[in-house]
């Protein structure tokens, strides 16, 4: 895409040297263009860059002593932490942290910050996408939200 969007930026401002008052078109306007097509250009690589880093960062942690990017050397003495009876339960949230939370919008339903971290011993790998901030009348509220966690595999015992 950044290719074709290039292409486009340079094929006009070659244009660009060839009379254009001809159509009504002076060289204020052609240069707003190439400026607008500049900009879309730039937005596109971010989006693309953007896109490319998302999915190359992706580690997925299947248990089965594939190679995790995020841990160092010195974590490969701790794999006896990931055998098979502690990957079954990594998945499984407390229920007592399910918690109502009154807001001034309404009612929201998340898994408190404060009672996982007491009660659920894999806190930190929780993804960060499904931390959510709540304001109540009692001040903020940290937690994860049950349907995000649900989609990536997390459900409550």
């Amino acid at each position: 895409m950044k290719k074709h969007l290039i292409a486009a930026v340079a094929s006009l401002s070659l244009v660009g040297a060839s009379p254009a008052t001809a159509q009504n078109f002076d060289r204020e306007d052609l240069g707003k263009l190439l400026i607008g097509l500049a900009a879309v250009a730039v937005i596109g690589a971010a989006i693309e860059e953007n896109r490319d880093r998302d999915s190359g960062t992706r580690v997925h942690d299947n248990h089965s002593g594939g190679i995790n990017r995020n841990n160092s050397w010195s974590d490969l003495g701790n794999r006896n932490d990931w055998s098979n009876h502690n990957s079954r339960n990594r998945h499984v949230l407390p229920r007592q942290c399910f918690r109502n939370v009154e807001t001034r919008f309404g009612t929201t339903r998340m898994f408190g910050q404060r009672c996982l971290e007491r009660n659920y011993r894999y806190v930190n790998s929780l993804p960060g996408r499904c931390a959510v901030r709540v304001y109540t009348d009692d001040g903020p509220r940290r937690g994860f939200d049950p349907l995000c966690l649900r989609e990536r595999g997390y459900r409550a015992d």
